[in-house]
């Protein structure tokens, strides 16, 4: 048996007394007026806390701290016991539907409460005719050189703005069903923008052809899933998956790849904030990606918690929605 808090510090992975202390007072400081370093709780105090074995509640200063960490939770339910607190106790507690509460959770506390970016990959077109390529082999997705896209992103008069077809179609599963299920604010926004103005968490549609997808592959260090490429070398065309546990997927002949990954870009500065991928290899891998997030999201919410996570789904050639789950890796 533990209290309510000992639950919700173990979604945040914060176990320990000095993890603990470390958020309390990043909360702590935000309150007006501020409560200075070093007013958290002792370790035996702390672990009072988790266990239920304390008489009345903690000290005012304390319970301010506690309900700015945990908001839509009381101080009393915060050390209520619980086995395991249902989907549907909370909903009920927050007065919320179960979905919503589900939904709080796959897309992060953050996402919800300053409102959901999904990110389209976009490519500047020069109005004026560009040197002949040096090979047609070379796929239309990769032929544009990355400070070509960086023009329409000064407005300039002779550079054209156009959107890969396949990404924006799978934003668009992923927009109608939150339209569907919530009003929490969603915007659409441009990779290039997100990246200038990263300081927050998205859901990015899109492989590399999507600044926010490279970003996650070059700037951490141990990505959940990796690229492999073919040909010469400098070529860009990839056509092999790979995952951390080793495992690799290739797209086939009527069967194509699509990846859902979930992570934490800074879990210690920001632990309520999620980056999420959607993207796929082969004509129909990032639609049936997209297409399976906005169906089956629950189900991979309930198996994942709080963890990162990538899906891989297989994808039919004939339709987005043959798109089922082949793979999923939990860390």
């Amino acid at each position: 048996m533990a209290t309510v808090l000992k639950m919700l510090l173990a979604e945040r992975h914060l176990k320990s007394h000095s993890d603990f202390l470390l958020a309390y007072d990043r909360h702590a400081a935000q309150l007006d007026p501020p409560i200075p370093p070093g007013y958290g709780p002792a370790k035996t105090q702390f672990y009072r806390w988790l266990s239920g074995r304390m008489v009345g509640l903690p000290r005012d200063y304390h319970c301010r701290v506690l309900v700015k960490m945990f908001p839509g939770w009381t101080i009393e339910r915060l050390f209520q016991m619980t086995e395991a607190i249902p989907i549907a106790a909370r909903a009920h507690e927050l007065g919320l539907p179960g979905t919503d509460i589900e939904l709080e959770a796959f897309l992060g506390a953050e996402m919800i409460t300053s409102g959901i970016t999904l990110v389209y990959p976009a490519f500047g077109l020069p109005l004026r005719r560009a040197p002949a390529l040096p090979t047609a082999e070379i796929p239309y997705r990769y032929a544009f050189d990355r400070k070509v896209r960086a023009f329409a992103a000064d407005h300039r008069s002779d550079v054209l703005t156009a959107l890969p077809e396949k990404e924006f179609r799978g934003l668009l599963y992923m927009f109608s069903a939150l339209q569907r299920r919530t009003g929490i604010l969603t915007e659409v926004r441009s990779d290039r923008y997100v990246v200038a103005h990263g300081d927050r968490p998205y859901i990015s549609f899109g492989l590399t052809c999507n600044d926010c997808t490279r970003m996650y592959l070059e700037s951490v260090e141990r990505p959940l899933f990796t690229l492999n490429g073919s040909g010469a070398e400098g070529d860009s065309h990839f056509e092999q998956l790979e995952l951390t546990d080793g495992s690799r997927f290739d797209p086939s002949a009527g069967h194509d790849i699509g990846i859902i990954a979930r992570v934490r870009p800074s879990p210690e500065l920001h632990p309520d904030r999620y980056w999420i991928f959607c993207a796929g290899l082969g004509p129909r891998g990032t639609t049936g990606a997209s297409w399976y997030l906005a169906n089956f999201w629950i189900p991979l919410q309930r198996r994942a918690g709080d963890r990162e996570f990538v899906a891989v789904v297989g994808v039919g050639e004939n339709s987005d929605d043959t798109a089922h789950l082949e793979h999923l890796l939990i860390e």
